[in-house]
């Protein structure tokens, strides 16, 4: 069952929805908006491949970054503020503003807000889902689909959580790998218990 702003402020009072911060501008009709914050990560670009199962590569591939006040001069406007470059085509790994916690029967999901999603950006490519349980702030894949760089202003409400309901409460609630995020998590991959069997490192 999908919740309604009413629903969405009901199990906020019960406890059973926590969202921090919470500001009621941001509640929306069957979901609430959330913030892209300034920390992020970019891809290096002196890559010759990219092999996310071994965690010394991970942590090699990235740069960490946080966006930084800036005055960018575009068709003859002077704009200023803070923002995180999306280079062509290219993709960060950022985080919500916002951190989540649901109940033992209580799901969430990340969906781009529309009106960014037609200016060429993806913010959950297909990751965005927050299991029963989950605790923390939101890691996002955003994506620029466009042949030029995109300037994405810091504090922008670039998506919605939607919640459901389960019918039942769900028999262990998620205790994994990205649990209690305070910003964007790189990939994890490395810790998947059936890694060991697919492939040999020496």
């Amino acid at each position: 069952m999908l919740l309604s702003d009413r629903d969405i402020l009901r199990e906020i009072a019960r406890g059973r929805i926590t969202i921090e911060p919470f500001d009621e501008k941001q509640l929306q009709t069957n979901g609430y908006d959330v913030r892209v914050g300034p920390v992020y990560y970019v891809l290096k670009g002196d890559l010759d491949v990219f092999f996310p199962f071994i965690k010394d590569f991970v942590d090699s591939s990235y740069e960490k970054k946080e966006a930084k006040y800036e005055v960018l001069h575009i068709r003859g406007k002077r704009i200023s503020g803070r923002f995180i470059r999306i280079p062509p085509q290219g993709f960060v790994v950022a985080a919500t503003m916002e951190r989540t916690k649901t109940s033992v029967d209580i799901a969430a999901s990340l969906r781009c807000r529309s009106s960014l999603a037609r200016t060429g950006l993806s913010i959950a490519r297909c990751a965005g889902w927050g299991d029963i349980g989950f605790d923390g702030a939101w890691t996002m894949e955003i994506v620029n689909h466009l042949v030029v760089p995109y300037y994405l202003p810091v504090g922008l409400r670039v998506g919605q959580l939607i919640f459901l309901k389960t019918e039942s409460p769900a028999q262990k609630a998620y205790t994994g790998k990205y649990l209690c995020s305070e910003g964007p998590m790189l990939p994890k991959l490395c810790a998947d218990e059936d890694l060991g069997d697919l492939i040999d490192v020496r």
